[in-house]
């Protein structure tokens, strides 16, 4: 599956999101200094989230090497990704996408009905310095995992040609 407004070479939505405290994360300001590993995810407390966040978490110094930085991006407020992140122990920050819209213009919004509804697909966009789209991987089923080594392998040739 693909996303439905955005391909690799395509330059990467500008957004500003509150994190997990609330505070505004502009991907502009901060692609400046790191490329960018965007987790869109469906849910905070989900089993296969918790177990790709987990991953991620485990990594997260592999693609800290790589000079990426995660940025995980839900339809969840704030305070449940301040809880959710403080019970999964994990470092990076957890953007609020409460009304969709983000998740909408990345191409990655689920439809209108079922337990779905309203969330994000699973998904993984890499964004370069120049906020060019260097990789995007959209789950066939939300169920679904990305191939964790290939996301790190993708964010570190992002950051070669830099």
């Amino acid at each position: 599956m693909e996303s439905s407004t955005l391909r690799v070479g395509s330059l990467a939505p500008d957004f500003q999101l509150p994190d997990e405290r609330g505070i505004g994360y502009t991907l502009a300001e901060k692609i400046a200094s790191k490329a960018q590993v965007l987790i869109f995810f469906p849910s905070v407390w989900g089993m296969m989230c918790a177990v790709e966040m987990a991953t991620f978490r485990d990594m997260a110094a592999s693609f800290e090497d790589a000079g990426v930085e995660l940025i995980a991006i839900d339809t969840n407020s704030s305070m449940s990704n301040a809880a959710w992140k403080e019970q999964m122990r994990l470092e990076f920050h957890m953007l609020s996408d409460f009304d969709g819209k983000v998740t909408n213009r990345y191409g990655i919004l689920c439809g209108e009905e079922g337990y779905m509804r309203g969330r994000s697909n699973r998904a993984i966009f890499i964004v370069d310095r120049q906020m060019k789209v260097r990789y995007i991987w959209v789950a066939d089923d939300p169920s679904y995992e990305p191939d964790y080594d290939e996301v790190l392998r993708e964010a570190c040739q992002t950051t070669s040609g830099e």
